[in-house]
């Protein structure tokens, strides 16, 4: 099935009433320059604390509470469980994409880190995916 195609803010604003988040459903293709607009809107472009905050919070209450290695459930917030895909030091410009995050337990988290042990990861097929869709979009 084809992605439904958002191209305009009423679009988004539509989904989002109806109970959708464009942002981080795969459902939904939503426009370059229109998703990075509704980025920085809701996160901000300085990478302070405080947007990374906000950005780690709404990652948490719009992905499910479950490590998406292990699927041990995660009861209590820490942006420690959202961990980027690509590091936000490497690629700033994506350090605000939702889809650029992988909800994991900090035992897994740590595996994530280190490109050894990252590749024998059950996620690891599907974050090589989203990598190349965000190296194709941020180009």
């Amino acid at each position: 099935m084809e992605p439904i195609a958002i191209d305009t803010r009423p679009d988004y604003d539509y989904c989002v009433a109806q109970g959708y988040e464009p942002l981080v459903d795969r459902r939904f293709a939503m426009a370059h320059q229109l998703r990075v607009s509704i980025q920085r809107e809701k996160f901000g472009t300085g990478h302070t604390p405080e947007e990374n905050e906000r950005f780690y919070k709404w990652v948490w209450n719009h992905k499910t509470h479950v490590c998406e290695e292990c699927m041990k459930p995660l009861k209590v917030y820490s942006a420690v469980h959202i961990s980027h895909i690509l590091t936000r030091g490497a690629y700033p410009n994506m350090a605000f994409d939702p889809r650029n995050t992988n909800i994991l337990c900090f035992e897994c988290h740590n595996r994530f880190e280190q490109r050894t042990t990252r590749v024998n990861m059950r996620i690891f097929g599907i974050t090589e995916f989203v990598i190349e869709q965000l190296k194709q979009e941020y180009k």
